[in-house]
């Protein structure tokens, strides 16, 4: 009321008023908001340099797995080329080493792999790779050995078990029928 009666002895019209108290109001909202934002912004920012962090940690325990995995060395032999493969260390790997060496015919399958189904099962790790690069050598379910010579995306659960190295010879020596395929362990 007070205020009111200040206004009318200084002679401010209602319409004057009204305008003063709506900027005040958007000024008040206004100062409100950039409040918010920044707090928010900051918020988004401790988010992001933890999941920065995270995936930094996550590169550097995926490089230090890979490195200590790459240990195991492998000779892959077709007909008369040899091609040099990394093994992973798993516990995959350590039953297939049992049956080395060894000396199958692989199949084709679809112009971009070549398999074998063991008769027995061995031990799994599986995951879905999503992207399959030429040159991986996996198990599929618990018995097939996959060797990729194209690189394709999959939704299927395979095991890793290593990578031949030299890929683009690779894959023009196994052609697209059935190879006879040799693996043999490469003493240190």
């Amino acid at each position: 009321m007070n205020v009111l009666k200040y206004f009318k002895k200084k002679r401010v019209s209602v319409m004057k008023i009204a305008l003063i108290l709506f900027m005040f109001a958007i000024f008040t909202i206004s100062l409100g908001l950039i409040a918010c934002s920044t707090s928010e912004t900051k918020e988004r920012k401790e988010i992001n340099a933890k999941e920065m962090l995270s995936s930094e940690n996550n590169q550097v325990r995926d490089e230090t797995e890979m490195s200590t995995s790459q240990t195991i060395k492998l000779n892959i032999t077709i007909g008369d080329e040899e091609f040099s493969t990394r093994l992973y260390d798993n516990q995959t790997i350590r039953a297939l080493i049992e049956k080395l060496p060894l000396s199958i015919v692989m199949e084709d399958l679809h112009r971009n792999e070549k398999f074998y189904y063991f008769s027995e099962k061995l031990l799994t790790e599986s995951v879905i790779p999503g992207n399959i690069k030429a040159g991986d050598i996996m198990l599929y379910g618990d018995n097939c050995l996959v060797i990729f010579y194209e690189s394709i995306s999959s939704s299927f659960s395979y095991t890793r078990l290593g990578y031949i190295d030299d890929v683009e010879k690779f894959a023009q020596a196994v052609g697209d029928g059935d190879i006879h395929v040799s693996f043999d362990l490469v003493e240190d």
